[in-house]
């Protein structure tokens, strides 16, 4: 049973009964169009919302209400506010002030997607949540956030979601309690125009006396639809990114938690537009819960499964390159790889937006129509040439967060560990690029050191340009002269590549041949079948060459399970075109991880934008044609230095 409070005044005629915001409102009586909240000679609103940060400016304090209120709370212990101020007003008379007076005949009006309420308390104290009555609420659905502050500057989002129907004041809740000073209100705009408007508003103490409900996983999106929904990043043992995009500048958070509970909250370091929230305090191999909250937008719940340990002796994931064109053919791949077919995580094996590898692209070939899959399987990507067309494939960087745990600091190359695997990531467009962090030299001395680190019994590799190829752009042998050395001298058990538009998988090889009889080899797997246009062989089928197939679009599906690596080449109909299975003897005993191999280093936060100027890839939105035709996905030339690609 919810405590009620009932305190009096002279203004109790004009009470007014506050409900849950889970409660379902009156139906509305119809009513005429609303009124305009600007005055006959109005405000302009401004051209671009305030920063979330921005410090509060003290407006005119009024007449502000007191101990002795009127209202009646349900689910709400109001606490006294000393002062409200707001972003702006309406110049009439609809002060902040308005929202504490008791008289629903009054109220604020502030103009602008992301004007502001801010009540200050006086003093810290225990908030769990707010009342708010909004001005004209039955025929107007306000996007609105709660934030929370101690020194009335820099705020933390708290709550975020889209009013109720109804003129009746809503309690909003937060999960758990938060010690601070200020409560802020920030109205991303409603259904009818871009104004924010309260009547009155509260801030809620704690109750001891009742705990705070659990929080209900909502199963869909709510509010303005987010420009990119959630994609899952360096996603380890014990943390996760949680990235996004929000078409308002704000500080969203991220609740989670294990199984269905979501009880638990991680908040953006800061306002913007392009987040990657990172949970912490996670478990090895726990599926976990997540709910993104942000601008007024809350996304229905989705879950992942953080990485298992060492001792783990079972890892499922898939992998394909080739794939961002945004047309029918990838469609029909990922009409096959859904999240429940899709493992644990997957790889990616470059050539991730055709044709450029721009920023638009990248939103319109590759975010856009693999939202489903990235909000559950983590990605582990690899940069293709045609990222390399872009600035050195800066937007590819701008888009992941991956570990950066080389001497460099960089993203183009990483290692992380899974289960029982140790994973390599290697750019090998670096050696047609003068890129000062990315050097072969760097690059193969970092893979000897992390090779050599790891304690996992399986090993796998994945970049683009394949060291064993009969498609289109033949083997590259400078890869393999540098790599494949490194690769016999450590261990590695399979290589995955791209670039052809095929599938073709190799004996398994030692040196620049089939490994004899009785010798351990290394199979490598192109695996470019997974969206561009396939292309013919040029050649008959090569000696060293098992099996090649450029009929089919598909992705690889692979199992470690104890000694056996099973990988499977799947079409777009599911069916099993190639099978390579594995086996080794595994050590008796597992050895703790090493400090160098695995995610040892923290994730690079990601570009910065100003919170105050919509960002460059918000203002240009233009659709992308899907890259659907061999013309789309050709490949332009590369830049050939004495010791770049060669052909076989």
């Amino acid at each position: 049973m919810h405590k009620r409070t009932r305190l009096l005044s002279s203004s109790c005629l004009l009470g007014v009964l506050l409900i849950t915001a889970c409660e379902a409102p009156s139906t509305p009586a119809p009513s005429a169009a609303p009124e305009a909240e600007a005055p006959s000679t109005p405000a302009q609103p401004p051209a671009e919302p305030p920063s979330t940060n921005a410090p509060a400016t003290d407006g005119p304090a009024g007449n502000l209400g007191s101990a002795e209120s009127a209202l009646t709370v349900t689910n709400c212990r109001t606490l006294t506010t000393t002062l409200a101020t707001a972003s702006g007003d309406d110049g009439t008379g609809s002060v902040a002030a308005n929202t504490q007076d008791d008289n629903l005949a009054t109220r604020w009006s502030g103009p602008g997607k992301g004007a502001w309420l801010r009540l200050d308390l006086g003093s810290s104290q225990s908030l769990a949540g707010a009342a708010i009555a909004w001005h004209q609420g039955d025929t107007r659905q306000n996007h609105f956030t709660l934030e929370t502050s101690e020194d009335g500057t820099t705020f933390t989002q708290a709550y975020a979601a889209d009013s109720t129907l109804t003129t009746a004041a809503q309690t909003y809740r937060f999960t758990g309690t938060r010690k601070a000073r200020y409560l802020r209100v920030t109205v991303n705009g409603n259904t009818v125009n871009d104004w924010a408007s309260i009547t009155e508003a509260r801030a809620c103490g704690e109750d001891t006396t009742t705990p705070p409900p659990t929080p209900t996983p909502p199963a869909t999106d709510s509010g303005p639809a987010l420009p990119r929904l959630p994609y899952l990043q360096s996603v380890s043992t014990t943390s996760a990114l949680v990235a996004f995009r929000t078409g308002v500048s704000c500080t969203p958070f991220v609740r989670f938690g294990e199984g269905s509970d979501i009880s638990r909250t991680a908040t953006a370091t800061a306002a913007g537009w392009q987040h990657a929230v990172k949970l912490t305090g996670l478990l090895p191999g726990r599926t976990y819960s997540y709910v993104v909250e942000a601008c007024g937008s809350v996304t229905g719940v989705r879950r992942f499964q953080t990485a298992t340990g060492p001792e783990t002796k079972r890892v499922h994931f898939t992998a394909m390159g080739d794939f961002g064109t945004g047309g029918t053919n990838q469609t029909k791949v990922l009409q096959q790889l859904t999240p429940a077919r899709a493992g644990e995580f997957l790889l990616t094996l470059g050539d991730n937006a055709y044709s450029s590898g721009t920023e638009a692209e990248f939103q319109s070939n590759m975010f856009k129509p693999m939202a489903a899959l990235l909000r559950e399987v983590p990605l582990f990507p690899t940069p293709g040439n045609h990222e390399y067309v872009t600035n050195a494939a800066k937007p590819y960087l701008d888009n992941f967060y991956l570990p950066a745990n080389n001497p460099a600091k960089s993203e183009r190359y990483y290692s992380f560990d899974w289960g029982p695997v140790h994973f390599v990531s290697l750019d090998s467009n670096c050696r047609s690029f003068t890129i000062a962090d990315c050097t072969t030299a760097l690059q193969k001395a970092w893979l000897t050191q992390d090779l050599a680190a790891t304690s996992r019994p399986w090993k796998v590799v994945f970049f683009h340009h394949p060291p064993w190829s009969s498609g289109e752009h033949l083997s590259s042998t400078a890869m393999r002269r540098d790599y494949s050395p490194i690769f016999e001298q450590y261990g590695v058990d399979l290589v995955l590549t791209g670039h052809d538009h095929n599938y073709e998988r190799s004996k398994p090889m030692k040196g620049d041949v089939v490994a004899p009889a009785g010798t351990r080899g290394i199979p490598y797997i192109v695996v470019g079948s997974g969206g561009a246009t396939l292309r013919p062989f040029p050649g008959s089928q090569p000696s060293w060459s098992a099996f090649r197939d450029n009929t089919n679009m598909g992705y690889l599906d692979v199992v470690v399970d104890g000694g056996t690596l099973t990988a499977k080449f799947l079409n777009t109909s599911g069916a099993v075109r190639d099978t390579l299975t594995l086996t080794k003897t595994l050590p008796a005993a597992v050895a703790s991880p090493s400090s160098v191999s695995g995610m040892s280093v923290d994730t690079p936060p990601g570009p910065a934008y100003d919170p105050t100027q919509l960002p460059q890839f918000l203002r240009d939105q233009k659709p992308v044609p899907p890259a659907d035709t061999l013309e789309s996905v050709a490949d332009e030339p590369e830049p050939v230095p004495a010791t770049a690609l060669e052909q076989q």
